[in-house]
């Protein structure tokens, strides 16, 4: 009988055990989506585009637009109209281009002859500078300066050489290249002291 609680409390210790073990077994393990502390918890929907993917500005969004080239432009004589003794013309400059340009200031005008194209008489006076803004011209829109010519038989011959003309040389306000308007009814003085030209500055 001695020997009964004896094997009666080895059996309890080993139950004691097998629930501790059982017990171990069953504990639940942490979540996934749960975050220990210090950490970043991953973000709960994925971005629908990566900054690389965004479309940068292209030049003409992000910044003004710059002075016209000549090559964005094409000049004309428009509403010829006489006036005491000369002539007023609208100079017409158009953007042919596909992105806005500015223009400010009077243009550089001088008749030409000849096949060479040489310069005869003095260069267009600039008047009405003050009143220069600038002005922009979108793709396909037009601006005007008024140009007024001078009766080439208004001068005695002693102070002209009235010598007929092929056309218009016109410099863009700003430009160093020119562009051509062909006119053969013109006249001008080839003495370079007969100043038969004014232009103004270019207007919306």
């Amino acid at each position: 009988m001695r020997g009964v609680p004896a094997a009666a409390a080895v059996l309890a210790m080993g139950l004691l055990l097998a629930a501790c073990g059982s017990s171990a077994s069953h504990r639940p393990s942490p979540s996934p989506s749960s975050a220990s502390p210090g950490s970043i918890p991953p973000p709960t929907s994925s971005p629908t585009s990566s900054p690389s993917a965004t479309p940068s500005p292209t030049p003409a969004q992000s910044g003004s637009p710059t002075a016209c080239s000549t090559g964005q432009l094409t000049a004309a004589l428009t509403n010829g109209e006489g006036a005491a003794g000369s002539v007023i013309y609208g100079l017409e400059f158009k953007n042919t281009s596909t992105n806005p340009c500015t223009l400010y200031g009077n243009p550089g005008v001088s008749m030409v002859a000849g096949a060479d194209g040489t310069q005869i008489g003095a260069s267009a006076t600039f008047v009405n500078r003050a009143a220069a803004k600038t002005v922009t011209l979108q793709p396909g829109q037009q601006v005007t300066a008024t140009l007024q010519i001078a009766e080439a038989l208004n001068y005695p011959s002693s102070k002209c050489d009235i010598t007929p003309a092929l056309g218009l040389r016109v410099y863009p306000p700003g430009q160093t290249a020119a562009l051509f308007i062909s006119d053969s009814h013109l006249q001008g003085c080839r003495d370079a002291t007969a100043k038969l030209m004014q232009v103004g500055p270019v207007e919306s």
